[in-house]
């Protein structure tokens, strides 16, 4: 019994003896097993990143110390980007320091504004303001263009320039179109760019370690398919060729010969330059778009076309210290009128985010610290003046040209001459406004620490010599017309322009052909030479009447004539001209409703004219403005000989003739109020005034059509009605528009004229016409209802035009 009890105990206790011995065979991987259970408890009782909304905080922070070092890494995302600004606005409410910033496209403009030294508040006031959607419209302010270097009365809807390039081994030249580099003209982004950050570069030495906070930009080296990181340099340049999106936006070529484009192709959220320059503590990252959202078929063109050409980025940030504050802005690339919007949702979701990032980041910034040293920062920025302008590219004729149209006769007129930003933007404007020069790459600014002033470099080239040019209307009624025109353009010491321009339709052809030769100065001056003929007819076709059509002659006129004139621009917006006419005029007409039995005449005038007239303008579209105004005033002389035959003269073998000379002034003045132009509803007005000793011709229809008219909407210039014809007269008009919505406009027109009551018993005569109007980039497309005095039914008129319903000008003037 005992042995049996000893033998249980004894294997017993080898039993344990062997599982003792295994645990301690495996009590090293035990232990590493213990320490991973509680590693991984203790992360689970850490607070989770929170999932708020849309709002995504990725990846478990370690604790940020209170001297630990945050950086800011903002995406490229166009308007879009906006969000970084309601971003950087959160964090610095909450005394979250931000020691060092990156960015891409927008991403690297908004992080170059806040290293410069601009506050968030700053920032959205840019964003705001409505400039922005300015820049990038590629359009310079009608304010900054000639008007003189206006062309009247050409309808053109879509051009496309052509070089003359010559070959050398055949001595024949050959025309090429030249496409062109982008869609947008960068002109105001670049000066905009220039403005906001030149100071600062200068201010550190182009050294980005020395701006307020350390910056880093990135752009994209096409040519060799890598991204390019930007520590140091010339600021705005950086800048620029980091947004520079392809396709919108022309590339830039920096001092290496790289030539660049927009970031995000390679690096569309830049940390790593943060990681490998700096290495902080921790990584916030702004992310406005879906990186990782797939193209489909039914994706915008601007996505498909950047997957094309895009790499992925890499949005995971360093594991246990980034944190990525995101979320996709639906809103469109260049669309920044929902700036305040897009701002306001970074704010909030950083808010959002706020007590998550306060509990891991210990360390803090105040309100007053930053202040101090943004002060401190701007205060070492001097301030932008301009002493030295070089011009590159250009042949010294064409520099002179330039230079001497800017104002800047030479590089530096003597030891203290100066002007300012404003100054140097302007003049800079009024260059590239006359669409004879392209910048070929973005205008380099250097300070001179000596001097305490700046300098700026422009690489110019002239526009392609040759452009053809496409427009004209389309009508519900006989007014279709096609518009081809052609301009030949020289740049020297002067600018000369040659144009052939041929306008086609069933009730008005034109062709003419003629050209410019503009002499530059601080006055400038120019000389019209042309030679135009035209024909117009309302003896066919459909005018658009709904009611009987009363009181109109059915008449065909063809003029022809040269033109001389002279001109001075007194005013950017003033010319003062002196021009000379000679030709000949043919009228055939009949009236079918007056006198159905008369039979059809014919008159011939020819003529030499003279006038002299003034003309100041500001409006701002060629057919249907909406702010601006007009004033003209002319006196004119005409002397001719007029030869008129009908069918009883005819019959004899002989016409009669009479010499036909007369002088007349004519003045008028047309105004939409510009401090209307932003509200929806807005009154112009025009008032016209004519005097002449206009005499009698052969027949009263000669008569008629040689006198001056009142036609202020384009329905009446296709018509022939007699009693808006008068030698002497008297207008006014009352123009009310409402605008439905953008560019969408009800417009309505009253107009009355008074004719000379010594001349005429029935000598008051209304016009009315109310338009809906639509104004695209090609032109205005309009629906009208037009009606000629209102003591009867009779003319009513409805026609529909998209285009500009453009007459040739007057040999007689008016």
């Amino acid at each position: 019994m005992k042995t049996d009890r000893f033998f249980i105990l004894f294997i017993s206790l080898l039993f344990i003896a062997g599982l003792a011995e295994g645990f301690a065979q495996d009590d090293a991987a035990a232990l590493r097993r213990r320490d991973v259970r509680r590693e991984e408890r203790l992360r689970q009782q850490q607070p989770a990143p929170p999932r708020i909304d849309s709002v995504l905080l990725s990846g478990a922070l370690n604790e940020v110390k209170e001297d630990g070092r945050i950086a800011l890494t903002l995406e490229g995302g166009g308007a879009r980007g906006l969000y970084h600004i309601g971003v950087i606005k959160a964090l610095e409410e909450n005394d979250i320091p931000i020691d060092y910033i990156s960015g891409t496209s927008m991403g690297a403009i908004i992080g170059a504004l806040y290293a410069s030294g601009y506050s968030a508040d700053e920032m959205a006031a840019i964003a705001t303001s409505g400039d922005v959607e300015q820049w990038v419209t590629g359009r310079i302010d009608d304010r900054y263009k000639f008007f003189y270097n206006q062309r009247e009365n050409t309808p053109s809807m879509f051009s496309v320039y052509a070089n003359i390039q010559s070959d050398t081994l055949s001595s024949r030249q050959s025309l090429n179109l030249a496409l062109p580099h982008a869609f947008i003209n960068t002109a105001q982004i670049d000066m905009a760019l220039i403005e906001l950050f030149s100071s600062a570069s200068a201010a550190a030495n182009d050294d980005f370690d020395r701006l307020m906070i350390p910056f880093r930009a990135v752009a994209a080296d096409v040519n060799r398919h890598e991204a390019v990181v930007y520590r140091e340099g010339d600021l705005p340049f950086a800048v620029r060729a980091s947004m520079s999106y392809p396709i919108l936006f022309r590339p830039v070529t920096d001092d290496k010969g790289r030539v660049l484009v927009d970031g995000g192709v390679y690096n569309n959220f830049p940390w790593q330059p943060l990681e490998e320059d700096f290495k902080p503590d921790l990584i916030i990252g702004s992310q406005c778009l879906d990186g990782k959202e797939p193209i489909t078929e039914n994706s915008s063109v601007e996505k498909q076309v950047m997957a094309l050409v895009t790499l992925p980025s890499e949005y995971r940030l360093p594991e246990g210290r980034g944190v990525v504050i995101q979320r996709k802005i639906t809103s469109s690339l260049l669309d920044f009128s929902g700036g305040e919007a897009t701002i306001e949702q970074g704010y909030n979701d950083a808010m959002a985010a706020m007590p998550y990032l306060k509990e891991r980041i210990k360390a803090r910034r105040s309100a007053e610290e930053v202040e101090r040293r943004r002060r401190e920062f701007r205060s070492r920025q001097p301030e932008m003046n301009f002493s030295q302008m070089e011009i590159d590219s250009l042949n010294e004729r064409q520099e002179d040209y330039a230079l001497t149209f800017m104002n800047f006769e030479q590089k530096r007129k003597d030891e203290g001459s100066e002007i300012s930003f404003d100054q140097m933007r302007e003049r800079y404007f009024l260059l590239m406004a006359t669409n004879e020069f392209n910048s070929n790459t973005f205008p380099r600014v250097k300070y001179d620490s000596v001097r305490d002033d700046f300098a700026i470099r422009l690489n110019l080239s002239t526009k392609p010599g040759v452009r053809f040019s496409v427009g004209g209307n389309i009508s519900s009624t006989a007014f279709n017309q096609a518009f081809l025109g052609m301009t030949y353009f020289r740049l020297g010491r002067n600018a000369v322009t040659y144009t052939t321009d041929l306008f086609v339709g069933p009730v008005s052809t034109v062709l003419r052909v003629g050209g410019r030769t503009v002499f530059a100065g601080r006055t400038p001056t120019y000389l019209d030479y042309s030679v135009q003929g035209s024909w117009q007819s309302n003896l066919r076709g459909s005018f658009g009447n709904v009611t009987p059509a009363r009181n109109t002659i059915s008449a065909r006129t063809i003029e022809t004539y040269a033109r001389l004139a002279f001109g001075i621009a007194t005013t950017r917006k003033s010319v003062l001209e002196l021009s000379g006419n000679a030709g000949y005029n043919f009228f055939s007409y009949i009236d079918s409703y007056d006198e159905p039995d008369n039979p059809s005449t014919h008159d011939a005038y020819r003529f030499v004219a003279g006038r002299v007239q003034f003309q100041h303008s500001t409006l701002d579209k060629l057919e249907y403005p909406t702010h601006g105004g007009r004033f003209t005033a002319s006196v004119i002389g005409i002397h001719g000989r007029d030869r008129y035959e009908n069918t009883e003269l005819h019959a004899q073998k002989r016409w009669e003739r009479h010499r036909r000379s007369w002088v007349g002034a004519k003045v008028k003045w047309e105004h939409y109020p510009s401090n209307w132009k932003d509200w929806w509803f807005s009154v112009g007005y025009t008032l016209e005034a004519v005097y002449t000793n206009h005499p009698r011709f052969g027949n009263p229809y000669a008569t008629i059509l040689t006198t001056p008219r009142f036609a202020p909407t384009p329905h009446s210039r296709m018509l022939y009605m007699p009693e808006f014809y008068a030698d002497r007269y008297a207008a006014a008009g009352v123009m009310p528009t409402f605008r439905l919505l953008p560019n969408f406009y009800l417009r309505g027109g009253v107009y009355a004229m008074l004719r000379d009551p010594l001349q005429k018993d029935d000598y008051l005569h209304y016009m009315s016409d109310l338009s809906f109007l639509y104004h695209t980039p090609i032109g205005p497309v309009s629906l009208s209802l037009t009606k000629y005095n209102f003591d009867t039914k009779n003319n009513l008129y409805v026609m529909f035009n998209f285009g500009y319903p453009i007459f040739g000008n007057r040999g007689l003037f008016y």
